[in-house]
């Protein structure tokens, strides 16, 4: 089982992948530097609250979207 941190970092990257950004795109379209954004997919950097709302907007998904994969009781904990 991946935790939920692990789980929003493979959809985040797997939501630029889709969009055919780069890191380094993504990142200035959130704020972060290339390192910022390659260690936020990797799992490696913990993602603000307030961060959460610039990343859904640069990926153009919702926060249930980078939650896609978590484990139920995540998913109720969170509201969705």
């Amino acid at each position: 089982m991946a935790d939920l941190g692990r789980i929003v970092a493979r959809n985040i990257r797997g939501e630029r992948s889709r969009l055919g950004l780069t890191q380094e795109e993504f990142g200035a379209l959130v704020g972060w530097s290339l390192s910022q954004a390659h260690d936020a997919e990797k799992g490696n950097r913990r993602i603000l609250v307030q961060e959460i709302p610039m990343i859904c907007r640069a990926l153009q998904v919702t926060f249930a979207d980078l939650c896609r994969g978590a484990e139920p009781n995540d998913l109720d904990s969170l509201g969705l």
